[in-house]
């Protein structure tokens, strides 16, 4: 698969992709053929705009957890960080608020730390971000200021 078929596959994902109630839907299977396409061509990273546009397509999509998108882009060990934090400003979602929680997780730097859960906060008042998004970024507020 070329990166330009890999990018349609993509943009051609749709929430009936993802609901399980139908039996037909391969929205996780299509994410896994389109990311291990991905990590057979040159320059992958490139494609990471393209998939924090799937996230914000379908917020509140179950898209795996952590899923495809969420496995690949960690396997390039950084370098989507910004690209994340853009992501979440403009469209939060299920999955990509999961993975701010995912790096709060890790080790971090107090000024760093500070940052993603301030980006926490402004999720969960987001007024066009679906309930469950926001659900979700509550949730994971309480949960990282228990571990502190």
């Amino acid at each position: 698969m070329t990166y330009e078929e890999i990018i349609a596959g993509f943009r051609a994902l749709q929430a009936g992709d993802f609901d399980y109630k139908n039996i037909n839907a391969r929205g996780l299977e299509r994410l896994a053929e389109l990311t291990d396409a991905l990590m057979n061509v040159p320059d992958a990273e490139k494609a990471i705009p393209e998939m924090f546009s799937v996230m914000e397509r379908l917020p509140d999509a179950d898209l795996g957890s952590p899923g495809p998108l969420v496995h690949t882009m960690e396997r390039w060990r950084g370098g989507y960080e910004h690209e994340l934090v853009d992501s979440v400003r403009r469209c939060p979602s299920i999955l990509s608020v999961w993975m701010v929680n995912r790096i709060l997780n890790t080790d971090l730097p107090d000024d760093t730390r500070r940052s993603y859960m301030s980006l926490l906060n402004e999720v969960a008042t987001h007024t066009t971000a679906p309930e469950p998004v926001r659900e979700d970024a509550r949730r994971f507020v309480d949960f990282q200021m228990r571990k502190a």
